[in-house]
């Protein structure tokens, strides 16, 4: 699958808005999509994946709720977290380092994902589904990072 990076109108946005409008400035109207992070396709697909993790954690066996279950969630959440935060930064250096924060937690869910279809916890269909859908969001990720560090 070749990686896929579109590049939307959210980083000429993203400038206009730290340029246009001071910090104290309130909003100019209510959007549902008000942040520039959220018309992103990869923090889209990474919100999607928190959601399938959550459905497919959710039929792990009761004593992994606070071991394998609990940290697999984590990782999942961390990556629209950092890729949302990095996004907002200011330097590019720094919106690189919360994009590598973000790919590094994906490798971390594709090891969990990997222990729990070792230990029978996930079917082999959900095992490559849950690979391609980390795959995809990592070279989405790889990008955007590019993107940054022109």
């Amino acid at each position: 699958m070749k990686p896929v990076f579109i590049e939307e109108n959210w980083m000429h946005d993203l400038k206009n808005e730290i340029q246009g409008q001071e910090a104290n400035d309130p909003p100019k109207e209510y959007d549902v999509r008000a942040y520039s992070f959220e018309r992103l396709d990869v923090w889209n697909r990474s919100i999607d994946l928190v959601e399938w993790i959550y459905d497919i954690t959710a039929s792990f066996p009761g004593e992994e709720k606070f071991i394998l279950t609990a940290q697999i969630r984590r990782s999942a959440i961390s990556v629209p977290s950092n890729i949302a935060e990095g996004v907002h930064r200011r330097s590019n250096k720094d919106k690189i380092h919360f994009l590598n924060i973000a790919y590094s937690s994906l490798i971390e869910l594709l090891t969990q994902i990997i222990i729990g279809k070792r230990l029978g916890f996930i079917d082999e269909e959900l095992y490559v589904e849950g690979r391609k859908k980390i795959q995809a969001i990592t070279a989405m990720i790889q990008g955007l990072s590019r993107a940054f560090s022109k």
